[in-house]
């Protein structure tokens, strides 16, 4: 059998679903048929069984979550289910009681761990930003806050923070010494200008980090953006838990609005931003902590990420953001990101 490394990504897709099948003889449903939905980090099935029920498998790419880190999402979204209204994804039990299945074939090196989740209907909400809607988006984020933070885990739940902007082990390619990245034969490490301006937002960020009032420490999402929450019959219905976390209210806002900010503009940003707002203090206060530092923090990450990948992109990575950074130093505020 040809190895699985010298295949094409087709040939990789048709062992995978052999694997799928093989996940899916562990879950007691009715006749299930599955068809292929999407590849973008994770594997995505759609199922469909006999009785009408609809479902989404995910093998979870490996490497890129922890076996503890799924299992987490899965507590999480089960004691979600349990305790309150919001409509999130509804985690299958295996046959054999397991939330998270890890599963292999001979033909593929790697394990590959495995979740069945309750089917998420509608649009996502990132093609309905409307007032309204980030009202309703406000009010989402603090029922899961208030949950989180009443929450007690059970064991074996992860002990993970997020605490930093580098919070999963990446190495800081960045802010290295002597530095580890360098952009070109021509051009060498970073200029002085430019290393001074990252160690200067490198240093905000952490100061924000540490100024955070530890009794604001929950379980929160950490990527509740508006495309991880789809928009069915005007209810709201967040998905893609799988960086469940121990941070921050601040954090997890800080998150979904810079990517409300790199999707809608400068122009719209602030209306949007004040409809979340008024859907959040609705239910709870607003975070003492500006939002801000935490955006510029996920910034760098992405700036780190591009070093530690795509080097040959960083120079223009840095060159887009240095305006973003400057204008921070001078006001506070965050522009458009640019896209690169």
């Amino acid at each position: 059998m040809k190895p699985y490394s010298d295949m094409t990504s087709a040939g990789k897709l048709r062992r995978l679903h052999n694997l799928a099948l093989a996940a899916l003889a562990q879950y007691d449903l009715d006749r299930p048929e599955i068809s292929y939905h999407g590849f973008d980090t994770n594997l995505l099935y759609r199922v469909n069984s006999a009785s009408g029920e609809r479902f989404m498998l995910r093998l979870a790419y490996p490497g890129w979550r922890t076996l503890e880190d799924l299992q987490s999402e899965a507590m999480w979204l089960e004691a979600i289910r349990r305790d309150t209204s919001i409509t999130a994804p509804v985690v299958i039990l295996a046959a054999s009681g397991e939330y998270v299945l890890p599963v292999g074939l001979p033909s593929i090196p790697q394990t590959w761990n495995v979740t069945l989740m309750s089917w998420v209907p509608g649009r996502t909400l990132g093609h309905h930003l409307t007032a309204a809607n980030l009202f309703k988006m406000g009010e989402l984020f603090a029922s899961l806050h208030e949950h989180g933070a009443s929450w007690q885990p059970p064991a074996g739940f992860t002990t993970r923070r997020f605490e930093h902007w580098l919070s999963r082990g990446e190495p800081n390619r960045l802010l290295s010494d002597p530095p580890a990245v360098t952009l070109s034969e021509e051009v060498g490490a970073l200029p002085a200008a430019w290393r001074d301006l990252l160690e200067s937002m490198h240093r905000s960020v952490e100061s924000a980090y540490a100024a955070i009032d530890r009794r604001d420490l929950r379980v929160i999402h950490c990527d509740l953006w508006h495309d991880n929450i789809k928009l069915h019959r005007g209810v709201l219905y967040p998905f893609d838990f799988e960086d469940t976390i121990w941070g921050y209210r601040c954090h997890d806002i800080a998150m979904a609005m810079l990517d409300l900010l790199e999707s809608v503009g400068d122009q719209r940003y602030p209306c949007l931003l004040a409809a979340f707002r008024q859907g959040y203090t609705a239910h709870l206060p607003w975070p003492d902590d500006p939002i801000e530092p935490f955006q510029i923090g996920r910034l760098l990450w992405k700036i780190n990420w591009m070093a530690n990948h795509l080097p040959m992109r960083l120079e223009s990575m840095v060159e887009k953001h240095v305006p973003v950074f400057e204008n921070y130093v001078k006001t506070g505020k965050v522009l458009h990101p640019p896209q690169v």
